[in-house]
């Protein structure tokens, strides 16, 4: 993990190299979560590698350890200081998912009984042996 790529025109790589300012919160060699200045709630924090990987399936597995070992200490430190009842963690992974920002990123969303985010999924369901052909689809994938 010694290498870390950055990319010039990235707003999150600007952050990590001190050219635009923020409120970090945790920092390692290769990581960083910092306050989002855009927030669900107050507290909402983005915790990232350090080196520039627009998502996920390109982080090294290695890193991606790393990033996501912060995860626990981090949503225990935020639910603490906002009083949270409960928390969201989530990752939006290419644009028709959500990611604005092409630097691989979680959201740590503080979440409260009476917050307006209600973000209802809508649930489908497999029919005959879709469910089994998707396992297998998926297993063969992850052999390869």
């Amino acid at each position: 993990m010694s290498h870390q790529p950055h990319d010039p025109h990235c707003i999150f790589c600007k952050i990590i190299l001190g050219e635009i300012p923020s409120a970090k919160v945790i920092e390692t060699a290769h990581a960083v979560a910092f306050l989002d200045i855009h927030p669900v709630n107050r507290g909402h924090t983005l915790l990232l590698p350090r080196a520039h990987h627009p998502r996920l399936a390109d982080v090294p597995e290695e890193l991606a350890a790393h990033t996501g070992s912060l995860l626990p200490r981090l949503c225990r430190a935020i639910a603490a200081a906002t009083g949270a009842a409960g928390l969201n963690v989530v990752m939006n992974n290419g644009r028709v998912a959500g990611q604005t920002i092409d630097h691989c990123h979680w959201h740590i969303i503080p979440r409260f009984n009476d917050d307006p985010v209600d973000w209802a999924w809508p649930q489908g369901e497999y029919i005959g042996d879709e469910l089994s052909q998707m396992r297998f689809r998926i297993e063969r994938e992850l052999q390869g």
